[in-house]
Parts: structure tokens; C-alpha cells; sequence
């Protein structure tokens, strides 16, 4: 088994790996001006300083609107392209709009956004669950899996230009889930 410091010991390997690449294939750090990185649209949230004085990781994504747009745009449909994740969508209990807005709400909370934690209730009237392990309870998701998605997700973020330090704290933020998540 994996330990916690060789997981996140690879994913900022694969995060780095990602950077390398987009910097090598001319790209400008896949998607940024020449010398800078690439918001995914302007900042929308104040909260706790980044280390660098730009604000959070959520408003550096834009809020909760900006990750939103982002995993439907970008990490679902990619995750939905990979033959071996996809199979996974199809045994969801919740429609695909209520957990990409769940999950964009706890990734914008975990990542110095204002959203709820757990537990909003959307327009739709469905409430966000606090436990991934419930949430995730009979899908019987493999460890390898949860890696995937999270490294899907980094190079999704890699393509859109985001910054290599804001995608090893999404990514940590989702491996923080990991224990919920697997073989449930």
C-alpha cells in the first residue's frame, strides 16, 4: 500500500510532469501569456492569502463559478472520454449536475472559497452529502481509479493554463478524499 507522503510525492511529480510537458511543447505554460499564469477567469472571492499575495486558490479558478464551469467543461468530459472511469459515471445515484455542483462548492470551500462545506441545499432541492464514503458507498472505486481522476483533473487544470502550485493544492485536496472514496 501507498504511503501518504509517496502519494503526494507522485502527484507533485505528476503536476511537475505536467508543467515540463506544456512548457515543452511551446504551449506557454499551456494556455498563459509569455512570463505568466493563467487565471481561469478574474478573481471573484477574498479570504485567506495565497503565499504569493494573489488571493485563494478559489478565486485564482474564479469562485465557485469558475471550478464549476471548469469540471463541466473540462474534468467530466474527460474523465467520461477515459475507458476506465467512465463506467463508474453510470452507476451514479444523483444527477451529474447536483455532485458537479457539490463538488465545486467543496473544492471552492476547500480551497479558500465561501461555499458550504457540506450540506447546501440546491435549487433543485437536493442537499450536498457530508460523507464520501456514503456518497461513494457501493461503487466499489479502486485506489488506481481515484489516482486517475485526480491526475486527469491536474492535467485538465495544466491545459487551462493554471499556475503547477494552485494544481498540487487541488490535487491535494482531492487525495485528502481518497480514504472516503476508495473501495466503498
Amino acid at each position: 500500500m501507498e504511503t501518504v507522503q509517496a502519494r503526494k510525492t507522485r502527484i507533485a511529480l505528476t503536476s511537475l510532469f505536467l508543467a515540463v510537458a506544456c512548457a515543452s511543447l511551446s504551449l506557454q505554460g499551456c494556455g498563459a501569456a509569455p512570463g505568466e499564469e493563467k487565471d481561469l477567469a478574474p478573481p471573484s472571492r477574498s479570504g485567506a492569502q495565497h503565499g504569493d499575495g494573489n488571493g485563494t486558490v478559489s478565486a485564482r479558478l474564479g469562485g465557485f463559478d469558475g471550478i464549476l464551469a471548469f469540471l463541466e467543461n473540462s474534468v467530466v468530459p474527460a474523465e467520461l472520454a477515459d475507458p476506465e472511469i467512465a463506467p463508474f459515471f453510470t452507476r451514479l445515484t444523483e444527477t451529474p449536475g447536483d455532485i458537479e455542483q457539490c463538488l465545486a462548492m467543496l473544492l471552492d470551500h476547500d480551497l479558500g472559497g465561501e461555499s458550504p462545506h457540506f450540506g447546501a441545499v440546491l435549487l433543485d432541492g437536493h442537499q450536498c452529502r457530508s460523507s464520501m464514503s456514503n456518497i461513494h458507498r457501493g461503487l466499489a472505486i479502486p485506489d488506481r481509479i481515484v489516482t486517475k481522476f485526480i491526475v486527469i483533473a491536474g492535467q485538465q487544470a495544466a491545459l487551462a493554463g493554471v499556475a503547477p502550485a494552485d494544481i498540487q493544492e487541488i490535487a491535494d485536496v482531492l487525495d485528502s478524499y481518497r480514504g472516503g472514496v476508495r473501495n466503498k
